[in-house]
């Protein structure tokens, strides 16, 4: 493509090198260039795009895009701007043709279920008989094909490039995660929104967004993306997220349980195996029947059905798109086994998160409940004493462990979790080794229990200082339950309200 194709839109100031040339590719990594790329010295949190011309043109960058400093040698394009992430917002728009003009496109912004309102999206869209596209917390996936993400939401380069991908693969809708760091950080920017989707707000991310108002105002950042007929769909069971009805610039829906909504549930009906409830829309009744456990759940699939109303997805394929998804990795993920109490792996990692999940499990459990977790390194500190309340509020048990503890000590963690629990609740143990605690709550459970392994869901490695070591919480639960024995006494509390046979302290 032409560079001055690329450059259309964007305020430039100087400009110097040879006449307009062809680029090959786009890069805001200089490790990535190939010879005929465009550079971009994107200024980032940690890096300076700017130390890095140099390697870039060495790799046979054709041309640089960078602030007004401008550190390259002769014979390479130079295009000065004033503003480098709108640049590169706009020079990835340009390069990879608009993709989200071809597309009908999903953000989903929240605290809390992005990634289950993704997929049950996916799912609706599927039995309507056409293409879907995912890019969220678990992967990027499109035509039977997956990817690792790297991101919740990838940056403004990857994002552009894979709606063009799934644009030109025949997907129709495209399902996008959209984290507060990505709105904070503009890499939807450039990225048209056909519906905007606000699931809930709770305190997360204070370590990147230092106060609850900045992180609320990061999120609702979303609306500003939204296309010229675009719709903001609100939860508006939230006060904060109901709240902003009358500011956005844009027409809404709203979705709700308690209150009176656009889109509501009634008649409500929860089990262990899953829920049952009728849903009112503008225009019709739904009744739904889904696996997924909750009354979170229950809102998650009004957020799905809200933004499949609005694109005019008919009912019949919502209904059993809704009741054809059986499980979503690492949310309330059972772990299939033979044994008499349930393990069920979940991505909790919030207060707010926690209480939910807990709150149903309490609810629907016949036996005690059993609860491993523990909070990530490196992130928000302020929710650790939080989690463990609500961890000691809603288990008979909890086993307080390592999550990711990347540079900290994972003693030190622990203790900012103990700070909220100790001497007021009684009811926890302390497990540093994760599979250790694993090991102890799958061999402490009896029969009619549900052991809850919390924080870390679909995630198959931990972080420990420099190191990322396999780690699934799922596969590590199985393997524990395998070593169970089976028959009439399996399961059985001894004497002492024990749980028998025990597995702490066995050889693996």
């Amino acid at each position: 493509m032409k560079l001055e194709k690329i450059l259309n839109g964007i305020d430039r100031g100087v400009r110097s090198g040879p006449a307009d040339i062809d680029i090959t590719a786009v890069s805001d990594d200089s490790r990535l260039v190939t010879p005929g790329s465009l550079f971009v010295a994107l200024m980032g949190h940690s890096n300076d795009g700017r130390n890095f011309i140099d390697e870039a043109v060495s790799r046979g960058a054709a041309a640089i895009v960078s602030d007004p400093w401008l550190p390259a040698p002769e014979g390479v394009i130079k295009i000065s701007v004033s503003d480098i992430r709108g640049a590169l917002a706009s020079i990835a728009k340009n390069f990879y043709g608009d993709p989200s003009a071809k597309l009908k496109v999903i953000g989903i912004t929240g605290t809390n279920g992005k990634t289950t309102v993704t997929y049950l999206i996916e799912s609706i869209v599927k039995s309507a008989g056409a293409g879907a596209g995912v890019i969220g917390t678990v992967n990027y996936r499109f035509n039977g094909g997956v990817r690792p993400a790297k991101n919740t939401t990838p940056g403004v380069l990857e994002l552009q490039k894979l709606l063009s991908e799934m644009a030109a693969g025949g997907v129709s809708y495209a399902a996008v995660e959209v984290s507060s760091h990505a709105l904070d950080q503009g890499r939807v920017s450039g990225v048209g929104l056909d519906i905007g989707l606000f699931t809930n707000i709770t305190s997360d991310h204070l370590d990147y967004h230092k106060t609850e108002a900045e992180y609320f105002k990061a999120k609702s950042k979303i609306f500003g993306h939204l296309k010229a007929r675009g719709l903001a769909i609100l939860n508006n069971d939230d006060e904060k997220v109901a709240s902003l009805k009358g500011s956005v610039k844009a027409r809404t829906l709203t979705y709700g349980i308690g209150r009176p909504s656009d889109i509501r549930a009634l008649n409500i009906k929860l089990s262990s195996d899953g829920s049952a409830f009728d849903v009112s829309t503008p225009v019709s009744k739904l009744s739904i029947r889904t696996r997924l456990i909750g009354m979170h759940n229950v809102s998650n699939c009004l957020a799905a059905i809200a933004a499949m109303y609005a694109l005019g997805v008919d009912a019949k394929a919502i209904t059993e798109g809704i009741g054809s998804l059986t499980s979503i990795p690492g949310r309330l993920e059972p772990v299939d086994a033979e044994a008499p109490f349930k393990v069920l792996v979940d991505y909790a990692h919030t207060e707010d998160a926690l209480n939910n999940v807990l709150s149903i499990l309490k609810e629907i459990s016949k036996g005690k409940i059993w609860t491993v977790f523990g909070c990530g390194g490196d992130r928000d500190r302020s929710k650790r004493p939080l989690m463990g309340t609500a961890a000691c509020k809603f288990s008979d048990r909890v086993i307080i462990t390592s999550d990711n503890p990347r540079s900290e000590e994972p003693g030190d963690i622990i203790k900012d979790i103990e700070s909220g629990i100790k001497g007021k609740f009684s009811n926890y143990d302390i497990v540093p080794d994760r599979r250790e605690a694993i090991r102890k709550a799958v061999s402490s459970a009896a029969a009619g229990d549900i052991v809850l392994i919390a924080g870390k869901g679909h995630e198959d490695y931990q972080m420990i200082k420099e190191k990322v070591i396999h780690f699934d919480d799922r596969e590590v639960a199985a393997e524990m339950l395998a070593q169970i024995p089976k028959g009439k006494d399996a399961g059985k509390r001894d004497s002492k309200g024990g749980a028998r046979p025990s597995l702490v302290g066995r050889s693996r």
